[in-house]
């Protein structure tokens, strides 16, 4: 039985994916209809600890869960709980009567994220580090960790590839070339290119360690339950200590226009991770 949907998940995972690319941007993704695909299949609990355990990359098989049932999964699985999350993001808890109980939408509060709204990653890596802090962690160590996202393909395509990195000068400004035009430029925290991932800066130090990357739809952020399931999967990915050099190879390749490929990729980390 467990082989069996794994099969199932598999197979519903690769074919809605090999339609990403040409999904058009009004919020109803490949990867939205994968969420709601999923609502049809069991995931056993072993499966769910798999998926947890690929960070970022778990987002699209959260889609189809409601706001309980992913609450619940998460504290079975002993990971960051999605009320700290909301309290952190959005300040409410998932039991706030502004919040939706079966979206996980939060009423009243205008929608920041997948919208084009620059001031979304700064409001971002705020709530992030306030979830880092609430899980014990010193602020001035938490200032080190910086959710980064590449959007070169935002507008156009509608893909994005997000990286949450531990940032070596913490939140000072360093130089580096900039992404699109690779003109050396002094990046300050009050800027949004200071929020894309940098390998190294103009002198060759190390700036950026990834610790976990996923690629997806720009438009599926405008969900608040995502969001906040973000927040917790790259909370978690801080505290395994995991790193995930993969990335530079794999930010080259995007740059230069393989975004459906390795949008199939990202999903596919956690395909692998499924037990047979």
């Amino acid at each position: 039985m467990r082989t069996m949907t794994k099969r199932l998940t598999c197979a519903l995972l690769a074919a809605t994916l090999m339609g990403t690319g040409c999904a058009s941007y009004d919020g109803r993704t490949g990867m939205e209809t994968f969420g709601r695909g999923m609502l049809n299949l069991v995931l056993s609990p072993l499966m769910i600890a798999a998926g947890l355990a690929q960070g970022l990359a778990f987002l699209p098989y959260t889609l189809g869960m409601g706001l309980g049932e992913l609450n619940k999964v998460l504290l079975q699985a002993n990971a960051v709980s999605l009320d700290d999350s909301y309290k952190a993001t959005f300040g409410v808890s998932v039991a706030d009567q502004h919040v939706d109980q079966k979206t996980g939408d939060v009423y009243g509060q205008e929608g920041l994220y997948g919208r084009f709204k620059p001031e979304a990653i700064f409001e971002a890596n705020r709530a992030f580090q306030r979830l880092l802090v609430s899980q014990g962690m010193k602020e001035d160590q938490a200032r080190n960790y910086t959710l980064t996202g590449n959007y070169r393909y935002a507008w156009s395509r509608g893909h994005i590839l997000l990286a949450v990195v531990y940032r070596h000068p913490g939140p000072q400004p360093f130089r580096a070339a900039a992404k699109q035009t690779g003109i050396v430029t002094t990046f300050r925290p009050d800027q949004r290119g200071w929020y894309e991932p940098y390998e190294r800066d103009a002198s060759g130090q190390a700036i950026d360690e990834v610790i976990d990357w996923a690629a997806m739809e720009y438009a599926v952020l405008r969900q608040d339950k995502l969001v906040a399931t973000l927040m917790v999967l790259a909370a978690e990915a801080v505290k395994s200590g995991k790193r995930a050099p993969d990335y530079w190879p794999t930010e080259r390749r995007w740059q230069a226009g393989e975004t459906a490929a390795i949008l199939q990729e990202s999903a596919d980390k956690v395909k692998r991770a499924l037990p047979s």
